[in-house]
């Protein structure tokens, strides 16, 4: 079982916690590319940890992960 050691936390708290990484205002403007990596990334880690396990550093490197592969794409024009 993936997360039965982590803290419990609730949708809604994780959601106040990820919107300090992931300012809904800037939220709102991403691409459909960005939405996909953001959904991908992050389910992969709420399975893994479960909301409470998630830290704040581990919300950075799902931005830093997003942020350098928009860029790979914009490069490569696919975007």
């Amino acid at each position: 079982m993936p997360h039965s050691r982590t803290p419990q936390e609730s949708h809604d708290q994780f959601v106040t916690r990820a919107l300090r990484v992931f300012p809904a205002d800037e939220a709102d403007k991403w691409s459909r590319l960005e939405r996909g990596l953001f959904n991908s990334l992050m389910g992969k880690l709420i399975f893994q940890h479960g909301y409470g396990g998630i830290s704040e550093r581990m919300l950075i490197e799902v931005r830093d992960q997003m942020q350098a592969a928009v860029r790979r794409c914009e490069v490569s024009g696919t975007q």
